[in-house]
């Protein structure tokens, strides 16, 4: 077993696991704050969520999945295998605890609170992205084009009331498009399409792999270490870290440690005994190269839970929840039912040249994410746990880490991220 010592006689040194949009974010903002910065991720920058996402900038998603009401869908969860949400029966049994916590957040007290640790990172979003972007020189991967929201029908707007309430209330802006005006912004949309909402301010990313891969080349221009390997255990020392271990034996020491892994942290933190409910929420998608069709916003069908998002590489097909695990066989035919249902929002949809994609997205009950101190080993940060808006929010929770790590005040309250919250 070798050792690898960072810096420890010099300027103070940090380890930080995961190489997604969160754990590069975070590697960046050490950097430039005097830290001596090691990287590790077990794959490839950007290997999982972070490459294979929709790409929206949804500042305005700040309703959480479990709301008042949602219990009554939880039968079709489990029974629809091609619905927009779904539970895997197998795992339904071992999740039963996650569930639990997961219905106690959606009451109406709850969420309240939850909207509010979602705005203020929401709000902060997109500043702290622009002098990354700028540094990086990936400007351009920055769409001005907002997000449209699709109804079948005019009454999908009533009955989703609760939403639009809560949105309005944290001062989130949308504008109400008639089925006309929708097919005049997007002349491909089906006249199936009732309307649209055009939510303000959501704007996307046009390559999520691209914008994760450049910030980490940007890192590494700044001095920043990346080490290619998975780690498999922690050594300690005075109730704090001393090392991680990689699966081949490595030992890499550091002052301070950060936890980035995505839906992989839940079995980390066990070893260090916060146990973090984050759940691994499967995402399909399929990227279509030659699609026929010319979109420029990225669309959100509301009633079957998928995102249609105008790449670079092609249209980007993709969405919906599944709950089964990471160590699930992936269920490509979520994928092909979600490009059908695409269709028939675009009827001039080729599918020729296309690539089919899962990935993990880590899941915390509640929805918000955990940006917080390990409350069992004092020089561990956690950052994980950002569902679907891991791309929304990387930026400002890299600078959230670096403040942590730092030991500086933060510009946001984090007691809505605590990591020992439940």
């Amino acid at each position: 077993m070798s050792d690898n010592s960072l810096g420890l006689a010099g300027s103070p040194s940090v380890v930080v696991v995961g190489g997604g949009i969160i754990g590069v974010t975070s590697a960046i903002n050490l950097v430039k704050r005097g830290f001596q910065v090691t990287l590790i991720e077990k794959a490839e920058i950007a290997a999982g969520a972070s490459t294979g996402n929709c790409g929206l900038m949804a500042v305005g998603e700040i309703v959480p999945i479990s709301k008042p009401g949602v219990l009554a869908q939880v039968p079709g969860w489990l029974m629809d295998p091609s619905g927009p949400v779904r539970i895997r029966p197998w795992h339904a049994m071992t999740m039963s605890t996650w569930f639990f916590k997961f219905l106690k957040a959606g009451s109406k007290e709850n969420v309240q609170r939850i909207a509010q640790g979602l705005t203020q990172l929401s709000n902060a979003a997109a500043a702290s992205y622009q002098p990354l972007l700028k540094e990086a020189g990936i400007e351009d991967l920055l769409q001005p084009y907002e997000v449209m929201y699709l109804f079948d029908d005019q009454s999908e707007i009533s009955h989703g009331q609760y939403d639009w309430d809560l949105r309005s209330s944290c001062n989130f802006e949308y504008e109400f498009l008639t089925g006309d005006q929708t097919r005049e912004a997007e002349p491909e949309i089906s006249k199936d399409i009732a309307c649209s909402m055009l939510m303000k301010g959501w704007d996307y990313f046009s390559d999520p792999a691209r914008l994760t891969k450049s910030l980490a080349n940007l890192f590494v221009s700044l001095g920043g270490n990346i080490l290619i390997g998975e780690v498999r255990q922690f050594e300690f020392k005075d109730h704090s870290m001393d090392a991680v271990v990689l699966a081949t034996g490595e030992r890499i020491m550091a002052d301070h440690f950060v936890i980035a892994a995505g839906a992989w942290a839940a079995q980390l933190s066990q070893q260090l005994g916060d146990n973090l409910p984050v759940e691994a929420m499967a995402g399909y998608n399929t990227t279509i190269a030659d699609a026929g069709v010319k979109v420029n916003h990225p669309l959100l069908h509301h009633n079957g839970g998928f995102v249609i998002t105008p790449m670079e590489m092609g249209l980007r097909v993709g969405g919906t929840l599944e709950l089964g695990g990471l160590d699930s066989e992936p269920d490509f035919n979520r994928a092909r039912t979600i490009v059908s249902k695409a269709k028939k929002i675009l009827p001039n949809l080729s599918g020729h040249n296309k690539t089919e994609w899962v990935g993990y997205r880590p899941m915390m009950p509640d929805t918000l994410p955990v940006i917080d101190y390990s409350h069992r080993v004092r020089n561990v940060v956690y950052a994980c746990g950002h569902g679907q808006l891991g791309i929304t929010y990387g930026a400002i929770t890299g600078e959230l880490v670096a403040d942590l790590v730092q030991g500086a005040n933060s510009k946001l309250d984090l007691s809505y991220y605590r990591s020992d919250r439940f």
